[in-house]
């Protein structure tokens, strides 16, 4: 494994108005918070700096998503209440789509193949 083994991470943090470093823009990203996230070796292990002094390590093998998560809440970019609040607006309409017959729909079952695909494929 190589570092470009996480080029996803750099990509998901330039997304979320982080700067790369003018000599490894793909290996050490900065925002403005103070965070920084780094690749330290070619087995794709890396890590983040926050604001507050904590360093977080993650081995190689930790899913980018993990990595991504951690980057995004050292840095203040994720609002746990928010995600709350949007989750519980999504089951609410569910419910709406479900009690106006949505689960009664022919596409119903496509819908659950495609979502049994999904998690399969996690």
């Amino acid at each position: 494994m190589t570092w470009n083994s996480r080029i996803g991470i750099a990509e998901a943090l330039d997304a979320a108005g982080w700067t790369g470093d003018t000599l490894d823009p793909l290996g050490l990203m900065r925002h403005e918070s103070g965070a920084v996230w780094g690749v330290s070796n070619d087995a794709g292990d890396c890590g983040v700096d926050c604001p507050n002094g904590a360093v977080l390590g993650f081995p190689g093998d930790t899913p980018d998503k993990v990595v991504i998560a951690a980057c995004l809440a050292a840095a203040g970019q994720l609002d746990p209440t928010q995600d709350r609040v949007e989750l519980e607006k999504r089951d609410a309409w569910l419910h709406c789509l479900e009690s106006a017959g949505l689960d009664n729909w022919s596409g119903v079952d496509v819908a659950r193949e495609i979502r049994n695909e999904r998690e399969a494929g996690r």
